[in-house]
């Protein structure tokens, strides 16, 4: 539980004054922050918080960010499964809105109602964009799963049948703040 509390004030002030060599990385977050905060007011949903996961990051470094969309701070941050695709053990994300294609699809998502399966507890996705407009109907949800490690490491991550996953203590940080929110979420999954 500690690296989950320290682990975003680290990146938070990350993001509001990134390291030499990561400007380019904090400039990409910050901008993928402001656009879905003007999408989250057209969509009538949360301009507090938002969820963005930067797919071109390697599974085994943060590529999950819980942000405040007001203040362009990192609340939550994690490691993040990718779709397997065809070949498990693939680095590159494919990103597909097939059905039975097991691939993460990108776009935006609202992060639906709450429910029990077989993973835990997990929100479902609704699809925002015709890149994503399946996702319903695939079962694509955000959830946890114990083989996803709660830090960066030197392996690589395991991967989903499309879903985004994050540790259980990650999902559980975010899941907190999500939940306390009076409107809609939203996910932006992007290269």
């Amino acid at each position: 539980m500690m690296k989950v509390l320290i682990l975003p004030f680290f990146l938070s002030c990350y993001f509001l004054a990134p390291q030499a060599g990561n400007q380019k990385k904090a400039d990409k977050l910050k901008q993928h922050c402001d656009d879905l905060r003007v999408f989250a007011e057209n969509q009538n949903c949360s301009t507090g918080l938002g969820v963005l996961i930067d797919m071109s990051i390697p599974s085994r470094k943060n590529r999950f960010f819980l942000v405040n969309l007001q203040n362009d701070s990192v609340l939550v941050a994690g490691v993040c499964a990718h779709g397997q695709g065809n070949d498990v053990n693939r680095e590159e994300v494919i990103f597909s809105n097939t059905p039975g294609s097991y691939c993460t699809s990108e776009g935006r998502y609202k992060l639906g109602g709450k429910f029990e399966g077989d993973y835990g507890t997990g929100y479902r996705l609704y699809g925002l964009d015709s890149t994503n407009s399946n996702a319903f109907k695939r079962d694509i949800v955000f959830h946890s799963y114990y083989k996803v490690a709660d830090a960066e490491n030197a392996s690589m991550v395991c991967r989903s049948n499309g879903c985004p996953m994050v540790s259980p203590s990650v999902f559980k940080a975010a899941e907190k703040l999500i939940d306390g929110e009076g409107k809609p979420v939203l996910m932006w999954i992007y290269k």
